[in-house]
């Protein structure tokens, strides 16, 4: 009768400790195309190598047939691999496009043709984003995630308005691209801070690779926050 007893008491006390979330789980998201490294200009005749991602209805990364195009094939060209060859001076639009059965993604951006000879300065890209709790827990604050010069590497800051609950057991967090699932995410680790600013260096990854961070209650399998990672 004690050892019932016993066992009635941990398990109420794995209740009231649990991150359990008060939400139910669905791993869809609409699918999404990306190109990784866009560039905003490009000086006669250089030429540079853009690369995409394919994630699927899930956040998983899958191969997939892009079509590439340009608006303007007088002053810049992309073959099927997409290869840019800048031509001459002036502007254009790069697409990628997937088609996928019955779904058709396309992203695309704006690139300058510069004069030959012209310096150009690619400033460190910066993004930033708002932590927010998904459960009865406390888990709040702001974060910026920024590339590091001469590096492959990207530098995390969670900011000084940062606070978590010390109640939440083994939370994790993850770069991901599925705010509902681990599954194909990054583990940047262990969450060991609790209150206040600190950072996190992820190494050799590209900054358009994630868009969200995932605090994950470890035991339980289960999200307790999300933060999108914005331009």
């Amino acid at each position: 009768m004690i050892k019932k007893y016993m066992l009635l008491f941990v398990s109420l006390f794995l209740m009231q400790t649990s991150c359990i979330g008060e939400d139910i789980i669905n791993d869809f998201i609409e699918p999404e195309l990306r190109i990784l490294n866009p560039i905003s200009s490009l000086p006669v005749p250089e030429t540079y190598q853009l690369n995409t991602a394919y994630f699927n209805n899930i956040g998983i990364e899958e191969e997939a047939i892009v079509t590439w195009t340009s608006s303007n094939a007088n002053i810049i060209t992309i073959n099927s691999s997409g290869f840019l060859t800048a031509i001459s001076e002036g502007t254009a639009i790069i697409s990628a496009s997937v088609q996928e059965n019955d779904v058709f993604l396309e992203e695309s951006f704006t690139i300058t043709i510069t004069e030959d000879g012209t310096v150009i300065i690619i400033e460190p890209i910066v993004k930033a984003g708002t932590i927010a709790t998904t459960s009865s827990y406390l888990l709040t604050g702001t974060f910026t995630l920024q590339e590091q010069e001469n590096s492959d590497d990207l530098l995390l800051s969670v900011n000084s308005d940062y606070q978590a609950t010390t109640s939440l057991p083994g939370l994790y967090l993850y770069l991901t691209n599925n705010p509902n699932s681990i599954s194909g995410a990054y583990s940047v680790g262990p969450v060991s801070v609790f209150n206040g600013a600190h950072t996190y260096t992820i190494p050799d990854t590209n900054i358009n690779d994630y868009t969200y961070l995932l605090y994950w209650c470890q035991p339980f399998g289960v999200k307790v926050g999300t933060g999108e990672i914005l331009d």
